[in-house]
């Protein structure tokens, strides 16, 4: 039974309907009926009242009337009765008012699966890096904060992981490059100060560090071209009018082992460095060069749980750090 008190609805003709036909014919495929004709009715049926149902979906109550009108008018039938007693389905709105009794139920179920997906993160990331260090810090943190995610691991140079995340071979990355491509999203993810080092028997071991001017005539052993180290230290080299002077350009991996068969003078970061009693670090005096980490994603996909998860993750990290160096200690 349906409460009273409702005004009369006014059938609406033809002009009114929302077809599911184009140029005359019904279209083919799925079935189609007016999701928000069915809602109004749903809502109806539940309320026992056009302004109940208004309220039900925060919409005007001419919207409602509009739209259960329609519904009746496209298909020719009658589904809502006016009684002495108020508003009451037909036999056919009962028949219909199970149906959607189900669909609705189905809809809840729907809405609460794409809520949760959003905030239970868990199935598998790709993510790629530029080095062991750079990455496992942020993953160590992913992993604890979300153990439902499987993770797996590519290590390459940041263009490479730049083209892996445009072709979606990976799902996030970490690089060392500030110039990316527009199609990413990227947020600091940490900095690491360039240092160099020197095998033992070196003139310049025991030293608290070198100046940049004394690297004039010093040989020296660069990463490959393209790598982010070597580009700062480069740069800086260049504000002072200083060319390099490259004895071997070597991959990460063997920089130390040329430094140690004696091909000049290697470049690090101070976090990659390895502390051994064959070689020594030269931290460089007057001047502050640093690399910066990247966390990247393709703007398209930065919603996504995981993804997002990822980069909140390593933005959390990053201004953690920042914070703890900005405080004096005592």
């Amino acid at each position: 039974m349906m409460a009273s008190g409702e005004a009369d609805f006014q059938r609406l003709g033809a002009a009114g309907q929302t077809p599911d036909t184009q140029d005359g014919r019904r279209a083919t495929g799925l079935p189609y009926v007016s999701f928000n004709q069915l809602r109004s009715f749903h809502a109806v049926g539940m309320a026992g009242s056009v302004t109940g149902a208004a309220a039900l979906l925060h919409v005007s109550q001419p919207t409602v009337t509009i739209q259960l009108r329609q519904l009746e008018a496209h298909y020719g039938i009658e589904l809502v009765r006016r009684t002495p007693r108020g508003m009451v389905l037909s036999p056919l709105g009962e028949e219909l008012f199970e149906l959607t009794r189900q669909v609705f139920g189905l809809h809840g179920q729907i809405v609460e699966l794409l809520g949760s997906s959003a905030t239970n993160v868990q199935g598998e990331l790709r993510v790629g890096g530029v080095a062991p260090y750079y990455v496992m810090r942020v993953l160590a943190a992913f992993t604890k904060a979300y153990p439902a995610v499987t993770v797996s691991l590519q290590l390459a140079n940041s263009a490479t992981v730049i083209e892996q995340l445009v072709e979606q071979r990976i799902d996030v990355g970490i690089v060392g490059q500030a110039t990316l491509d527009t199609q990413l999203m990227a947020l600091p993810s940490s900095k690491q100060r360039i240092v160099l080092f020197c095998r033992d028997d070196h003139p310049w071991n025991g030293r608290e560090g070198i100046e940049l001017g004394e690297l004039a005539d010093e040989p020296l052993v660069l990463r490959e071209r393209g790598s982010t180290s070597r580009l700062v230290l480069e740069r800086a080299l260049a504000e002072r009018g200083i060319t390099p002077r490259v004895a071997l350009e070597v991959d990460r991996e063997g920089i130390r082992e040329a430094v140690l068969a004696g091909f000049g003078v290697g470049i690090s970061t101070e976090a990659e460095y390895v502390d051994e009693p064959r070689t020594w670090k030269l931290p460089v005096l007057g001047a502050d060069i640093f690399t910066e980490a990247f966390a990247v994603c393709l703007r398209s996909r930065r919603h996504a749980p995981g993804v997002r998860a990822f980069m909140a993750t390593a933005e959390k990290l990053f201004d953690a750090s920042e914070t703890s160096k900005a405080t004096p200690t005592a």
